[in-house]
């Protein structure tokens, strides 16, 4: 049996990527180094913040840079491309047209999994270019489960947690954000999604290991290494 290699088109961002790479090889069932998965990464830092464009196309576009990356991770090998960053999935049609390997969507497969667990209604916990983008929600109709997205001003507190904190690497402020969370469930969401993998990032560190809290980096880890043909060990 041919191995399979991922391409991981990272940097979106960086700790994002480190996290996605940890999850893989902790979700890998494997007792020795061969039994894991073979990945190439571009951990490019340097592509333009994703949600800035989405909101003002006067900002630098991030997507030459992004397809020329997917191109030189299947010019390395790959077989599959995945992107650990759901804001940057706005561009996945694009960036698909241009590359030959299948290219995994997070946000499908998240709601896929959401669907699977029997959720009726989602609440989608992402960045502001996710949100106005309309991915998750359309994802959510083409599923035929509900969704709802937090008010304002828990938006604009959840903008303030990825970006001041987690992206700039400082405290992170849990009780603010578990507050967002129990705000969406007021709101009649049965679980919310992590639909930023700085907030995967986050569930990592406080290891909150709720039932109503999917993480869209760990369903991508888990697509991947089955895709890969490996086997998924519960973490």
């Amino acid at each position: 049996m041919a191995e399979k290699t991922l391409g991981i088109l990272g940097g979106l961002g960086p700790l994002a990527t480190v996290y996605f790479m940890d999850l893989i090889v902790k979700m890998t069932e494997a007792k020795k180094d061969q039994d894991h998965i073979s990945m190439i990464v571009l951990n490019h830092a340097a592509i333009p913040d994703r949600t800035d464009f989405i909101l003002d196309n006067s900002k630098p576009n991030p997507l030459p840079m992004m397809i020329d990356d997917a191109k030189k991770l299947q010019a390395a090998g790959s077989d599959y491309v995945v992107m650990p960053c759901n804001t940057a999935h706005f561009f996945y049609e694009q960036i698909q047209r241009n590359i030959e390997i299948p290219m995994l969507n997070i946000i499908e497969e998240t709601v896929r999994f959401a669907c699977e667990k029997g959720v009726k209604k989602l609440g989608i916990l992402a960045t502001k270019g996710t949100v106005s983008a309309g991915s998750y929600q359309r994802m959510c109709e083409k599923f035929g489960i509900e969704w709802a997205v937090p008010s304002l001003q828990d938006e604009q507190s959840l903008m303030n947690i990825i970006y001041n904190q987690v992206k700039a690497g400082k405290e992170i402020n849990i009780t603010e954000f578990l507050k967002i969370v129990e705000n969406m469930k007021a709101d009649g969401c049965d679980a919310v999604t992590l639909g930023c993998t700085e907030l995967s990032v986050i569930n990592k560190d406080f290891a909150l290991c709720r039932e109503d809290i999917i993480d869209s980096l760990e369903v991508l880890a888990k697509r991947s290494i089955e895709l890969c043909e490996k086997k998924v060990k519960v973490i």
